[in-house]
């Protein structure tokens, strides 16, 4: 089971994780898309509110067009324009023909010689908005070259901001599973839980069914080894011995019949052969040949049968659930004392009640006695049952869609009680 709990979690683990990744990375690139957006509309902004304003070159100690440099040499060909890295825009006018540059406004620091380099680039570009990753900038364009109205912004403008997305995500992430890890630690449980039970309910079976199975063989081995050392007795003589191993194999065989009644009820969930009978005929006729069982008890047998019931089920088990019943309360009622039974209809189900009011099963007992071979009340383990009775009654009952019940206390007795569902 500790395997499969491991299993569980990481298969659990490993989708929810992928899934919640997936979520992540869309809201991540959901969120630098519009970052991406956004920063085109601020650049668009900053250089439409300098159309109609006076050139920053005219308010501050004119700069002169930067000198016309030779080519560069190859071990300058990688440099960069040197932008401060930080979330602001520079905006500037250019006239590609004079190659005349006029900052107006100056938010970073700009490495000149380089500036009109990247501004053929932008101006030849065919795109108004884009990104220059070798000189790692971000550029919007705007005029017909008399002159263009540029913006531009270092990379980090939007790489900033996503290096903090992607923190706030793997932060989430990080909480999520480790939430999720515990939730499926806590579901793995409950997910073994019904396993674990099942398991050791037919370790339980099969160890009852193997202690009751030992008591009728053992019998029958010793008897006939007695048989074989008295082959010269005549039959008449040996007569008890032959009669207590009929009673062992008849003993096992019951046990045996009991089992494969069980397991082929259990391995049915409905009853396909459904049909229209009569409860009230059923439950009648049962209390009427249970009489002379109580009779011989010296108990008194009431019964309040309401006449006309009819439900859909299989009348067979129809008659065994109620057999077995008023047997099973019969038998565990002491002599002179009383045993009821009722069939009403209550709403759209009919109950069907069987009380023995002087036998109390202990409350410790009480939630058990549907299980198999359970016996748990040591003054039934002096009868002849295997302990399965029960458990057959209610597997019989579910199968019809319906339930039974079970209570005892001291001041009204044992009651079992079936509900079946009217359709």
């Amino acid at each position: 089971m500790n395997a499969y709990r491991k299993r569980f979690i990481q298969l659990n683990m490993i989708l929810i994780g992928g899934m919640l990744l997936l979520m992540l990375t869309a809201v991540g690139i959901y969120m630098a898309v519009d970052y991406y957006k956004e920063l085109r509309n601020s650049m668009k902004q900053v250089v439409r509110s300098y159309d109609t304003e006076i050139f920053y070159s005219q308010q501050q100690p004119q700069r002169e067009p930067p000198k016309q440099e030779p080519p560069k040499s190859p071990e300058n060909r990688n440099q960069r324009l040197k932008l401060k890295e930080r979330k602001e825009i520079t905006s500037i006018r250019y006239t590609a023909e004079s190659q005349h540059i006029s900052i107006l406004s100056l938010a970073a620091e700009i490495d000149e010689s380089l500036l009109a380099a990247v501004l053929d680039k932008i101006v030849n570009r065919k795109k108004n908005y884009g990104i220059l990753p070798h000189d790692g900038i971000i550029y919007y364009r705007t005029g017909n070259g008399d002159p263009y109205r540029i913006a531009i912004a270092p990379i980090g403008y939007i790489g900033e901001s996503m290096y903090r997305l992607a923190g706030i995500l793997l932060f989430i992430w990080v909480v999520a599973m480790l939430g999720f890890f515990v939730l499926s630690y806590y579901l793995s449980k409950l997910a073994v839980k019904p396993m674990e039970d099942a398991i050791a309910r037919e370790k339980q079976f099969i160890a009852d069914a193997s202690h009751d199975l030992k008591t009728p063989l053992s019998i029958i081995l010793a008897n006939n080894s007695i048989l074989r050392k008295s082959g010269d007795s005549c039959i008449a003589a040996q007569m008890k011995w032959i009669d207590s191993t009929e009673t062992a194999a008849k003993n096992m065989q019951q046990l045996i019949q009991e089992m494969l009644t069980l397991s082929a009820l259990e391995q049915r969930t409905s009853d396909t052969a459904a049909e229209a009978v009569n409860l009230s005929a059923i439950v009648t006729k049962a209390a009427l040949q249970m009489e002379s069982v109580a009779y011989e008890k010296n108990i008194t047998l009431d019964s309040d049968i309401a006449d006309g019931l009819i439900m859909a089920g299989d009348e067979e088990c129809l008659r065994r659930i109620t057999v077995g019943l008023i047997e099973n309360a019969i038998k565990y009622e002491p002599s002179g004392g009383r045993v009821s039974i009722t069939l009403a209809k209550r709403k759209r189900q009919l109950r069907l009640a069987v009380r023995n009011h002087n036998s109390v099963i202990p409350d410790e007992d009480l939630p058990h006695v549907f299980e198999r071979f359970y016996r748990g009340d040591k003054s039934r383990r002096t009868h002849d049952s295997h302990g399965l009775g029960l458990a057959i009654t209610k597997q019989m009952a579910e199968n019809m869609g319906g339930k039974i019940l079970a209570e005892s206390k001291k001041q009204t007795g044992t009651a079992f009680t079936v509900l079946f569902p009217l359709h």
